[in-house]
Parts: structure tokens; sequence; C-alpha cells
């Protein structure tokens, strides 16, 4: 009977075990792919939603589950796949979003002559839309930066790297390199739903001796748990220790909070306390403590914020506690993302969506005015990349290298080419002896001489044209540093300093003045190398009393307001008015020959006078500016 008992009981309990796995498999099937997307169950969902997309008969919901899969590969930082939902979405002519969802992943996916003209396309759908202008015109940026990136030398740290996701770095004592890992030695045993990854924990690895690390190890088990835990920071002796948790066994309130521990006379991490920075419907991550212990900077998706999540400040009062968060303001936060604060030589280092970049996630710099973080100024390639770069570290530099490097550190990339999903990447800046800057002028060759509006052939340079240097450093100011002439190749060379702005203004007498900006930053002294860039500034020349037609101004039929693309035209010309402030103008506009003569008449001339509007609107003086309506009287 006992043993009879045993048998039936273990029976029983296999069968129990089974039926729940059964249930809890049955209970995922039944929830539909949006209902997992909302739980952000992404690797799930997006099985789920493209096995609902494959029999799904009507186009709008067809179009609705592409899009949603498209969301799932983008927040689980698969943009490839990402890219080709979205295209698909759009394709089935879902809401423009998709386009500029698409147009986000071929810019994250290095695509950026693609990326460019989505854009475009959506600036179309949904017009004075300010993101995407912004991100038109840092995508235009990044194909310049990818051609001529900065001096700064990357190479991936394998010994820190596994095929799991490896990042947010931080520098501990004895030169260790505490990390964030979700590989196989995490604590926990739950798969991540966002990831379908483990939960992450933090891991340290100590220098080998001969330039790279040895083996990494779990951190203490104190901190580690079956949550994730991430992106850590210490005072000044790394007694302190505060870092990220996010999910708690209440799953009402699964969200990311800063916990803070000490090490105690043993040599032990005390159990860590959560930080009440925010109510708890609030993501709290990344934390960053200053060199003296005092302030504490963040990463949260507080409504108190600008947009996605934002970079905040809290202070430490005499009484251990911390005072109410400070958001940094919108110099430095955007309606993106701005996380992974960091703060060395005087300047804060952060990682942003938000802000022009190349791609995904960008890291910049910004310098304290007074008070507050201004001027945040891209690292530009090939520290950034398409894709995410974030999570920026300083190290001391060797000093065997000294003379060599002026500057090390460590960041994490999703870039191709590494080990697995986020990899470890160093840096390391060389000192620069000299930066020559070669200027050409050239002005443009049109098919024929007298006429600007026939085809432009080529360019040619253009001699005795003066071009001004200006720091442009600062923002809101210039100060003037030198005029030169170029020669009978239009060309002249100077040496300028590193880390500076410049802005040089090429003139001449009969041509329009024209502007380029230049930037050094990034670049030091060396005793033995030299960096030679360009710069190209090609004029126009004045044609007075003669119509230049300006390209893709239209209007929709009985229509006189200015439609975005015409608004990408005539921003070019509230710069050059700007630049040539002498330079008065007449803008005339034309109809087809579509209705009567007084209409068309009416109609042209509101066109036009709605160009000069825009400009006024965007600084230019309206004594400067005329409006004439031809109708078809010129057709």
């Amino acid at each position: 009977m006992t043993l009879m008992f045993a048998h039936s009981h273990r029976t029983f309990f296999i069968l129990l075990f089974s039926l729940t796995v059964s249930s809890c498999f049955l209970i995922q099937n039944i929830k539909s792919g949006e209902t997992l997307f909302q739980e952000k169950k992404f690797t799930v969902a997006a099985d789920k939603l493209k096995s609902e997309f494959d029999v799904e008969p009507a186009q709008d919901v067809k179009a609705r589950k592409a899009f949603l899969i498209g969301e799932c590969y983008r927040f689980s930082n698969q943009t490839l796949e990402a890219e080709r939902w979205y295209k698909t979405a759009q394709s089935l002519n879902y809401d423009a979003i998709a386009t500029y969802d698409y147009a986000l992943m071929l810019k994250a996916n290095g695509k950026y002559d693609d990326a460019i003209e989505q854009f475009k396309e959506y600036i179309q759908q949904v017009p004075f839309n300010d993101d995407a202008s912004k991100q038109l015109k840092s995508t235009q940026q990044a194909l310049d930066w990818q051609k001529n990136p900065s001096a700064y030398v990357v190479k991936n740290v394998e010994a820190l790297n596994s095929p799991a996701f490896d990042y947010a770095p931080v520098l501990y004592k004895d030169g260790a390199i505490i990390f964030t890992s979700d590989r196989g030695d995490a604590a926990g045993t739950q798969t991540y739903g966002w990831t379908g990854e483990k939960f992450s924990d933090l891991f340290y690895s100590l220098p080998d001796g001969n330039g790279s690390y040895k083996s990494s190890l779990p951190l203490s088990a104190v901190i580690n748990s079956k949550y994730n835990e991430g992106a850590v920071c210490f005072n000044k002796d790394f007694s302190e220790l505060f870092f990220t948790r996010c999910g708690t066994d209440n799953i009402t309130n699964d969200y990311c909070k800063i916990f803070e521990t000490t090490m105690n006379a043993t040599g032990e991490w005390n159990t860590p306390q959560s930080l009440p920075l925010f109510e708890d419907s609030t993501n709290v991550s990344q934390p960053f403590l200053t060199a003296d212990g005092k302030e504490l900077y963040f990463s949260s998706d507080s409504r108190e914020g600008y947009g996605g999540k934002d970079l905040f400040i809290t202070r430490r009062q005499a009484d251990g506690t911390w005072s109410e968060p400070e958001n940094l303001g919108p110099n430095i936060n955007t309606t993106g993302d701005e996380a992974f604060p960091y703060i060395a030589n005087g300047k804060l280092y952060f990682a942003s969506n938000g802000q022009p970049g190349m791609g995904g996630m960008d890291i910049f710099s910004a310098t304290k005015t007074g008070k507050q973080w201004m001027n945040p100024v891209n690292l530009r390639a090939p520290i950034n990349s398409a894709a995410d770069d974030f999570g920026l570290i300083l190290i001391p530099v060797p000093n065997e290298r000294k003379k060599e490097v002026k500057e090390t550190g460590l960041f994490t990339s999703t870039r191709p080419g590494g080990k697995g999903n986020d990899d470890i990447y160093s840096f390391e800046l060389p000192r620069i002896k000299l930066y020559q800057l070669e200027v050409q002028v050239k002005e443009k060759v049109f098919a024929n001489p007298s006429d600007p509006n026939s085809p432009v052939t080529g360019t040619v340079a253009l001699q005795n044209a003066m071009v001004s240097l200006f720091d442009a450093t600062q923002a809101g100011r210039l100060d003037s540093l030198n005029r030169y002439a170029t020669d009978a190749t239009g060309k002249f060379t100077l040496t300028i300093s590193p880390e500076k702005i410049y802005k040089l203004t090429a003139s001449k007498p009969n041509y329009f003045s024209k502007s380029e900006n230049f930037s050094s930053l990034g670049f030091s002294s060396r005793d033995n190398d030299t960096i030679k860039e360009s710069v190209t500034i090609v004029l126009d020349k004045i044609y007075k009393n003669v119509q230049i037609t300006l390209s893709n101004i239209y209007y929709d039929y009985n229509k006189w307001n200015i439609r975005p693309d015409a608004a990408l035209v005539l921003d070019t010309l509230v710069t050059l008015l700007n630049e040539n402030p002498t330079v008065s103008v007449q803008l005339g506009s034309h109809t087809d020959s579509r209705g009567n003569d007084n209409f068309n008449m009416n109609l042209s001339q509101k066109r036009a006078q709605s160009c000069v509007d825009y400009l006024v609107a965007h600084g230019i003086a309206k004594e400067r500016l005329s409006a004439k309506g031809y109708g078809e009287t010129q057709l």
C-alpha cells in the first residue's frame, strides 16, 4: 500500500505538472500578438504576429500586424528585420508612421541615401514635422561624417564580449572593468520577454597585464538577482555602489529602479535599497555619481520630461537623502531618448536618438555654461555608427603611451562585426601635431554662360575670392580670426587648432557669399603626425535683372500654402539672403492654364506672397522682398 501510494502520488504530481505546463502553453497561444506586444514580450509577439499575418485576409488588419512586427524587431534591436516589416506595412498603406519608422531603420542600417528619400516621403505625408526635418538633415550630415571620420581609433574588446548582450562598462579599482551581460553565467533562470534572452547581471574582469582582460566573473550575489541588473556606478573610493534593477515579483510594478548599497567592514556589500526618486510607475536607470559624491545623474521616462527618456539630476542633502530630481532641460533632452550620462574632464557624455545623429543612439558631449549643460556635439564616426552607440567612459592613458595617445576609453555598440548583440569597444585618440585645412572656392559652369537656368555642366576654380575665418565653437558667438585670398587654383591652406568649430565665409564681387562649417573637435597635438582635411565652397554668380527659377516650388491646385518640399527649397534661399544682407529679391509665381485669367492672376499673387511671408517668418526683412504674380502670362 505504501509503495502503491508513493507511486500514485508521483504519477499524480507528474500529471499535474504536465497539465500546468500545457495550461501555460495554451494561455500563451490564446493571447493575440498585439496583447503580447503590449506586454513587451517582443520576441514571442513577433512570432505570433507573423503567424496571424500569414492568414489575415483584411489588408488594413494585415498592415497593422506588419507594423507591429516591425516594432517588435525595432525594440529588440533587430534593425534589418524591422526595416523589412516596416516596408511591408508601408506597401500595405498603413499609417504614415510606417514610412517614418522605415526611414529610421534604413538610417540605422547605414542606408543613408534610401533613408533620405523616405524621410522626404514622410514629410510630404506629414507636413512641418520637426522630428522628420531634423532626421532628414542629420542623415545628410551622417553621410559626410561617414566619409570624413574623426581621428579616434576603435577596436572590439574581445576579452569582455560574448555572443550575448555585453554593455555599459565602468572602471573599478585596480583597473578592473564592471559591465552588464545576459550571458549564460547570469543568475536568473527566466527568459526576458523583451529580448528573448536571460535576465542580465553585473560581471567584472581584471586586467591581464598585457593590455587585455581576464575571464569575466559575476559580481556579488547580494547585487545580482533573478531580475535584470545593470548600469552601475561608484563613489570615489568604491565604497558606495549604485545600479539599476528592473523587475519585481509584483507584475503591476515591473519597472526599473536605481538601488544603492555600501560596503561593510568585512568587505561585503550590504543589502541594496531602492532610491525613492519618482513614483513606482516610472522607470529610473543608468546612474552616474559625480566625483564629489554630491550629484547623481540618471535617465528616466518621467512625465516631467520632454519625450521618451530624459536625463535628470538629484542632489544629496545634508541628511543623506536625495533632492527632488531636476530635468537637464531642452538643450540636452529631446522628444527622443537620452541615456547613459557620464561626466569627465568638464564634459557631459550621453547617448541620444533625438539629437542629430548617424542612426540609432549616438554619443554626444556637452559643456557647462553657468549651471546649464549646453551645446551637445556628436562624436561622429568611428565612435558613432549607424547602429546604437552608448555608455562611453574614459580610462587613464598608461604612462608609457601618454606621448602618443591623448585619450582612451570604452563604449558599447551594436554595430555589425561584433561577437554578439551589444559589444564593448575601446577607443584611442592619438595626439596630432598639425591640423591643416585646404580650402578651395569654385563657381558653377552653366551650359549657357548667360543663363543661370541652363544645366550646370561642372565647376571651375575661382581666383581671388576672399575667405573669412571665424571661431564658432561657442554657441551664439562668432570671433573673427583672419581673411585669406584664393590662388590661381582657387585654393589656400591654413593650420587650425584642435577642439574648435570654424565657420568659413567665401565672397567675391558679383557673387553671392556662402558659408561652410568645419569641426576639429576630437583632435590634439602630437610630435610626429599631421592631419590634412579639405573644404570646398561653391559660389553662385549674381545675374542682375535675370529671372532665376527655384526648382521644386510646387502647389496643390487652387492652393497657396507652402508645402514641405517647397519649404526645403525656400530654406536655402533664407540661408543665401542671410549671408548676403545687401541683396533684395522679387519672388514671382506662375500658374498653369487651368482657370480663367483673373483666377490665375490672383492665385499666382497669393502664391508669391506666401513665399515672401515664409521668408519674413524666418527672419528676412520684408523691405528686401517683393511678390509678383504672373498668372499664366509667361507660360
